[in-house]
């Protein structure tokens, strides 16, 4: 997971890819060839660190780190903001700041697929709930999960209640 960018630092740059780009697509530049060439290695370095997040017009509301060490960073931006944080905590991760941990192991790539793929699940599965659930009325809906073994799955039933 890419870390948060916040304060002065991350309006600078943003700025300063906006500046570039617009710099390289306008018809009368009148930059020489090294100059272009030394700008569209910064454009790129700067598109791959800012990546889709400078796009981004107001702070998340929820951030989901797989692996708390690497991204020890991501979790303290995220505290500073006040962003609620979902993390895959393994034996050796610290709790402190997180908000929803999940035990589990995030070294196996294996592993790291499931987690991803009920993420992505549950929230292709909120977003096609929401606009049928608006009645205010009472849901009863049965999740299958499946940590540990493909052939053995347990039961959640969650009731939910929307206004």
């Amino acid at each position: 997971m890419a870390c948060l960018l916040i304060g002065e630092r991350f309006q600078t740059q943003s700025k300063k890819l906006d500046k570039i780009e617009s710099d390289l697509k306008s018809e009368n530049r009148g930059f020489t060839k090294k100059e272009l060439l030394k700008m569209s290695g910064q454009r790129d370095k700067l598109q791959r660190s800012l990546g889709g997040i400078s796009a981004m017009k107001k702070i998340p509301d929820l951030v989901f780190i797989i692996d708390t060490n690497y991204e020890s960073l991501a979790i303290k931006e995220s505290v500073k903001l006040g962003i609620p944080i979902v993390a895959i905590l393994d034996t050796n991760s610290n709790p402190d700041g997180i908000d929803f941990p999940i035990p589990g192991n995030d070294d196996a790539r294996r592993s790291i697929d499931l987690y991803c793929s009920l993420l992505k699940e549950t929230i292709l599965n909120a977003k096609i709930e929401a606009p049928q659930n608006i009645s205010g009325e009472k849901k009863i809906e049965e999740v299958k999960i499946d940590a540990s073994n493909p052939k053995k799955s347990e039961e959640i039933k969650v009731e939910t209640k929307t206004n």
